[in-house]
C-alpha cells in the first residue's frame, strides 16, 4: 500500500531511453477510474528490461515520488550522452531529454551558484547541446519550441543559449572551444540574479530607481561568481549582455566595438526570448511584434548587422 502522504510527479517515457542504465527508484502508474499511483517498475531494473512495457502503452500516465526526483534528474543527466548518440531515438526526444536536464542544472546553479559540481554540470550540459545542435541543427527548432511562453529564469537561460548558439552557428563565427563558452555564458548569463531577492525580480509593475538599480549589478554579481569558475568568454557574455551600441546599456556603457561580437549576439537573444515570453509586467509578443519593437523602440540598442542575421536566422536562412 502506498501512503496517501506521498506526493507525485508525472514524468514521460522520452526520460527513460537509455537502455544501458538501471533505475534506483520506482515506476509509478494510475489505473483507469483511479486517482491511486500503483507501483509498476521497481528500483533496481535495467531499462533495457522494460522498453516493451513503456512501448505497449497499455499503462496510465507515469509518475516517481517527489522525494525521488533527484534520483530521476542524475539518471537523466548520467543519459544524456548515449541518448544523443542512439540513431534509433527521434530527434524531438532527443531534445526533450536534454532541455529538461539543461533546465534542472540551471535552478541547482541558482540555488548554489558556488558549487564547483553544479558548474561543472553547466558545462557538461552545454557540451550536450552543442553535441546535439551540431549533429543536427534542426535540433535548435525543436529545442525552441520546448521553451516555456512563461518567462522562467532557467527556461529563458536554456532558451538565451540556444538562441545564440543558432545565430552563432550561422554566422560561423570560430571554432568549438570558443562557441562552448559562449553558450556556456549564455546558460549563465543571469546567474547574478541568484543574489537577488525575488520580490524584486518578481515584481508585476514597474522597478522603481533603487530596484532597477539593484538589478543593474547582477552582470557584476554574476562575473564575480563565475571568475574562479569560467573562461573570459564565458565572463565577457555574462557581464557585458546588458550594454548596447549606442554606449547608454550597463554596467560599463561600452558601444561599438568596445563590445565584443559574443555579447551583442547573447544581448538580441536575451531581449527577443524576454519580449515572446509572458514576464511578470509584460505579456509575451508574437515574434513579428517583438521584432518590430526591437527595430522601431531600441535604435541603438544592437549592431544592426547582427540583428539582420537574427532575422534571418528565425525565418530558417543563412546570412
Amino acid at each position: 500500500m502506498i501512503p496517501e502522504t506521498k506526493k507525485f510527479i508525472r514524468i514521460v517515457t522520452d526520460y527513460l531511453l537509455a537502455e544501458d542504465r538501471t533505475i534506483d527508484f520506482n515506476i509509478y502508474t494510475k489505473p483507469p477510474n483511479s486517482n491511486r499511483p500503483i507501483l509498476l517498475i521497481a528500483a533496481n531494473t535495467n531499462i533495457a528490461d522494460i522498453k516493451a512495457t513503456l512501448a505497449k502503452k497499455s499503462h496510465g500516465p507515469l509518475f516517481i515520488t517527489q522525494e525521488s526526483s533527484k534520483k530521476f534528474e542524475n539518471f537523466m543527466e548520467d543519459s544524456l550522452d548515449s541518448i544523443i548518440r542512439n540513431t534509433a531515438i527521434p530527434l524531438e526526444q532527443k531534445s526533450s531529454v536534454v532541455h529538461a536536464c539543461a533546465k534542472n542544472i540551471i535552478r541547482d546553479v541558482f540555488d548554489d551558484p558556488r558549487s564547483g559540481r553544479n558548474i561543472s554540470r553547466a558545462k557538461t550540459v552545454t557540451s550536450n547541446i552543442l553535441d546535439l545542435t551540431l549533429a543536427d541543427t534542426q535540433s535548435i527548432r525543436h529545442l525552441l519550441r520546448l521553451g516555456s511562453h512563461d518567462y522562467y529564469t532557467f527556461s529563458h537561460c536554456v532558451n538565451v543559449a540556444v538562441f545564440g548558439i543558432g545565430l552563432w552557428l550561422m554566422i560561423s563565427k570560430g571554432d568549438y572551444t570558443e562557441l562552448h563558452d559562449f553558450a556556456l555564458g549564455c546558460i549563465l548569463h543571469d546567474v547574478g540574479k541568484s543574489q537577488i531577492v525575488d520580490s524584486i525580480l518578481n515584481k508585476p509593475g514597474k522597478l522603481d530607481y533603487e530596484e532597477f538599480e539593484i538589478i543593474k549589478k547582477h552582470p557584476g554579481q554574476g562575473h564575480w561568481l563565475m571568475a574562479k569558475h569560467a573562461s573570459e568568454i564565458t565572463l565577457d557574455v555574462i557581464m557585458h549582455h546588458h550594454e548596447k551600441i549606442n554606449g547608454q546599456g550597463y554596467p560599463h556603457g561600452l558601444k561599438q566595438d568596445q563590445i565584443s561580437d559574443n555579447a551583442k549576439i547573447a544581448t538580441i537573444a536575451d531581449v527577443y526570448d524576454a519580449l515572446t515570453t509572458h514576464r511578470p509586467y509584460a505579456g509575451a509578443r508574437r515574434p513579428l511584434s517583438a521584432l518590430t519593437l526591437m527595430k522601431e523602440e531600441m535604435t541603438g540598442h544592437f549592431e544592426q548587422k547582427r540583428f539582420e542575421d537574427f532575422i534571418l536566422f528565425l525565418g530558417g536562412r543563412s546570412a
